[in-house]
């Protein structure tokens, strides 16, 4: 903890009129010894947290912060483009709406309604689940990139979350085909038992998927014929939220 509050204090030492900070600089607004603080400099110029100046030995921020801030910001711009679709979208479905984002093999929920009908799947913000038998999961890993979508599945360890999970690479990829081909996923009791979902990506102004959207509920509310109607609806959404973020202009 006392190494974290160091590195802390150090990073916190810059500002937008003292972006440019000398060895001396840093130790007197950190109040550290100066020993301690070229020891953590270093070490995260190293992680490229920091940069160096090799001409005036000044210190600035690096790139891998300036990365992490643009998560932050991307994220926070993602939330504040979906929140009012999603809230329409609950309103008209009365079933739970749901946001995930990719993180390493997983997808993790970061915004959502739950339904407040009496039977309904449960919301967590923050929880993960497996990208392969998710609807949100399966809507992202669908629109990859070529290339790293292969990489993925080839490191997937498909393993069943229920007698309905694909646990088959080669069924996978058919159903990542069907996915790109109609735009919306679908997940009929694939990762919990007796839940069924459709999801649909949502692409930034790179023409990157970011994120996906779900409507989940009981299967015997999730017939074929709504869950036809949600697929729709959800193209139509995600579409608008990925016009917000800049994608097709």
């Amino acid at each position: 903890m006392q190494s974290i509050e160091r590195v802390v204090k150090i990073l916190s030492s810059f500002s937008l009129d003292k972006a440019r900070l000398s060895l001396d600089d840093l130790t007197k607004k950190s109040g550290l010894p100066k020993a301690t603080v070229y020891r953590i400099a270093e070490a995260l110029c190293r992680e490229h947290m920091l940069e160096k100046d090799s001409l005036t030995s000044t210190y600035r921020i690096g790139i891998k912060l300036f990365e992490l801030g643009s998560l932050y910001l991307s994220s926070m711009r993602l939330k504040d483009a979906a929140f009012i679709e999603m809230e329409r979208l609950h309103s008209r479905t009365g079933e739970t709406i749901h946001m995930g984002i990719l993180d390493g093999m997983e997808v993790v929920s970061i915004e959502g309604f739950e339904s407040s009908k009496s039977l309904h799947t449960r919301l967590f913000i923050g929880r993960r689940a497996p990208i392969y038998c998710t609807a949100v999961g399966k809507a992202i890993l669908a629109f990859l990139p070529d290339a790293v979508r292969e990489e993925m599945v080839e490191a997937l360890n498909l393993v069943p979350q229920t007698s309905k999970t694909i646990t088959d690479k080669c069924a996978l990829r058919e159903e990542l085909e069907g996915i790109r081909s109609r735009g919306t996923s679908f997940d009929r009791g694939e990762n919990e038992e007796g839940v069924a979902c459709v999801g649909a990506p949502i692409f930034d102004s790179s023409g990157d998927v970011v994120a996906s959207i779900s409507i989940s509920g009981p299967i015997f509310r999730m017939g074929e014929k709504v869950m036809a109607e949600y697929s729709d609806l959800l193209k139509e959404v995600v579409e608008r939220i990925s016009s917000a973020l800049g994608h097709g202009s």
